[in-house]
């Protein structure tokens, strides 16, 4: 493997700790526990480091831009000054690349003044919530198991008043009602909003699989009925990436992610004692699995961006098990999220656990997409009908 491989996006882990305790979460809850040796805060010297390491980055690749997302743990944890000092230190270090910045809160310390940094220091402010207040609050809750759905909505209306407001991340709770999801999106005046598969892995299944996966579309049959809603909206529809990028890639735009497509995911992990490490949903993995002793204080980012796993990581949508290479859809969903595709027994050799999942979704929207579509764009493109039988047979 051991392609050259570049960074585009680091993810700091600007704060180890969380006042929630999402159930689901990776971090905390999935069977990873090095979160206990971290410190609590990122240090002002991983910092400089972090900077310095990104300079030289993009001036040996030449890179256009670059971007930060403060993450966590919960990254409104830290003190303010901590992004007034980064931002400063990292536009006045990095010149010749523009920096975008982005911070992905739970949304429940939110105020003004918060809202006010953010906004003056073009810091990009998304929330994670996973939809109207009984679902959100099934899974995100505090350490003292109550609901955070009061506090994050309190914390949303003052972001929302902000014009560096990005929208909402949630994970999918089957258990939820996707037009009434749909209908909370529009009620709040959402514009944008992604939608995230449950981590997992064959040793820890989503919801709804513990007996097994085979020919499983619990999450496609949810995903679709909330498609149907947006697809046949007005103009007012809030984005939805999963869905914009899936039909992009039917009509010949690859700008998938993670999950779907064939583009390579250039992003990396800074944990608070400055750990780089590869996506943290690779922590579904296996206690410590993350860890391969790479840090901004010793090595450079190319260091780690040269590990096996980073490169399995990086190229997650090319190297795929006999099955997922025989698929007719495979140019669509890439095999899905590399993560999804662990086992104990196979690494990552296996399909996806949300395999049926994605490949009734993907029909679906095929199906729907080339019923608007010219007829000359169809047959030029040599689009076809999929039919979801058809494809599990094969």
């Amino acid at each position: 493997m051991n392609q050259i491989s570049i960074c585009k996006v680091l993810v700091l882990k600007v704060a180890s700790l969380c006042n929630l305790n999402c159930t689901y979460c990776y971090m905390y809850n999935l069977g990873d526990e090095t979160f206990k040796n971290q410190p609590k805060f990122m240090s002002n010297e991983t910092v400089d480091a972090i900077i310095e390491n990104v300079r030289n980055h993009c001036e040996k690749h030449d890179l256009s831009a670059f971007e930060f997302i403060f993450h966590g743990g919960e990254p409104m944890l830290i003190a303010m000054d901590f992004y007034r000092n980064f931002v400063q230190k990292a536009n006045h270090k990095i010149l010749a690349t523009k920096i975008f910045y982005s911070i992905q809160t739970n949304g429940t310390l939110i105020t003004k003044p918060w809202c006010e940094l953010l906004n003056d220091l073009d810091i990009g402010l998304g929330i994670s919530l996973d939809g109207y207040e009984e679902i959100n609050d099934m899974y995100r809750v505090t350490h003292q198991r109550k609901g955070s759905f009061r506090a994050v909505m309190q914390g949303f209306n003052i972001a929302s008043k902000f014009s560096n407001f990005s929208g909402v991340l949630s994970v999918i709770n089957i258990q939820s009602n996707p037009e009434k999801m749909y209908e909370f999106l529009k009620e709040h005046k959402i514009k944008q909003a992604d939608f995230l598969l449950p981590d997992c892995s064959y040793e820890k299944l989503p919801m709804g699989y513990e007996e097994g996966i085979k020919q499983k579309i619990l999450y496609a049959d949810w995903l679709i009925v909330l498609f149907d809603q947006w697809f046949f909206d007005d103009i007012t529809r809030p984005k939805i990436r999963f869905f914009e990028q899936l039909v992009k890639i039917i009509i010949g735009l690859d700008e998938g992610f993670e999950y779907i497509g064939q583009q390579k995911s250039e992003f990396l992990i800074i944990e608070t004692d400055g750990s780089i490490e590869v996506t943290g949903a690779f922590k579904v993995c296996g206690d410590g699995f993350t860890k391969k002793g790479f840090n901004i204080n010793t090595h450079s980012l190319e260091n780690a961006l040269e590990d096996e796993l980073t490169q399995r990581y990086i190229y997650g949508h090319e190297n795929l098990c006999a099955k997922c290479q025989e698929c007719p859809i495979v140019e669509a969903c890439g095999g899905g999220f590399v993560a999804h595709r662990f086992s104990q027994s196979n690494a990552f050799y296996n399909p996806s656990v949300y395999c049926s999942d994605l490949m009734k979704l993907i029909a679906h929207i095929q199906n729907k997409v080339l019923d608007y579509l010219p007829q000359k764009l169809v047959n030029d493109y040599q689009l076809e009908y999929l039919n979801y039988e058809e494809l599990v047979s094969l």
